[in-house]
């Protein structure tokens, strides 16, 4: 079990390189049975590294050094109600600030009340804002 240290979120506008230690791919919580498996390619919290590869989403959210998952925005004031549901429903839903210009949020799934879908991890993160957050992967 590796350690999570807190990491600045950020929005892909490009490459990214995964670190050894942190592969998008990876899940501590893969035993759980009924987690979920995570989306293929170009839906709702499939594995990215660019915003190419998201597409029709527009957001590839990933911390630093990390792989990402795909979202959308959410809707004004937080709403995530244009979110996907969590694969096997272990995690809420939520919305994450990911630091954009016009103050929108992205789709992210919280996994501070259960365990990640299958093939994402939980990373503490700190958002833009300075809040900290549990996020899926």
């Amino acid at each position: 079990m590796r350690v999570l240290a807190p990491c600045l979120l950020l929005l892909a506008c490009g490459p990214q390189v995964a670190t050894d230690d942190a592969s998008p791919n990876s899940n501590d919580e893969s035993e759980d049975v009924g987690v979920g498996e995570r989306p293929g390619a170009g839906e709702m919290y499939s594995a990215c590294s660019t915003v190419a590869e998201c597409a029709p989403l527009e957001f590839c959210v990933f911390p630093t050094r990390e792989g990402g998952y795909c979202s959308a925005a959410c809707a004004p004031n937080d709403d995530p109600s244009p979110c996907a549901a969590a694969p096997g429903d272990t995690v809420s839903v939520s919305c994450l600030d990911i630091g954009t210009p016009d103050g929108r949020t992205a789709c992210a799934l919280d996994c501070s009340d259960g365990p990640c879908p299958e093939g994402m991890t939980c990373e503490a993160i700190a958002t833009p804002s300075g809040d900290r957050r549990d996020v899926c992967f």
